[in-house]
């Protein structure tokens, strides 16, 4: 069964934000370390009294530049749970589209039982909540009173 082009569009989309996520992984964690080599080279200075402006002022860069981390992680946190939404949205579209390709390779008599099922566990996926047309429910009806 060949996959259709919203799969492969989703897929995509998936794939470049996962990329993202991890650049922002790489790009926090260099911060940190760069971070943390300033405050330790400032402290450095400070202790051996070389020179007290330029120690306080690694070490003030070197928080300034944990602060940024910190900012740089809470970004790739938020990345991260929009990736984890995406990636069940992308996994409910394809088990969607996998079980309708099913459906079509039943036997006739098989396949109307079959579509109502699909429909059915659709329509009471946890998706967010919305209201069902009051056509939807009349056909939803309709069906089940046929059944």
């Amino acid at each position: 069964m060949e996959t259709p082009n919203e799969i492969q569009k989703l897929q995509g989309y998936y794939e470049t934000a996962l990329s993202h996520a991890k650049w922002s992984f790489w790009a926090s964690l260099v911060s940190v370390a760069v971070g943390l080599a300033a405050i330790l080279f400032g402290v450095f200075m400070l202790y051996t009294q070389q020179t007290i402006a330029a120690g306080a002022t690694a070490t003030v860069a070197g928080v300034l530049s944990q602060f940024i981390s910190a900012t740089f992680f809470y970004l790739y946190n938020k990345n991260m749970k929009q990736l984890n939404f995406l990636y069940e949205k992308l996994i409910k579209f394809q088990d969607s589209y996998w079980a309708m390709g099913l459906v079509s390779k039943l036997p006739p008599e098989r396949q109307p039982d079959m579509w109502v099922t699909i429909i059915t566990n659709l329509l009471m996926r946890n998706e967010p909540k919305s209201e069902m047309s009051p056509e939807l429910v009349r056909a939803y009806a309709e069906l089940m009173q046929k059944k």
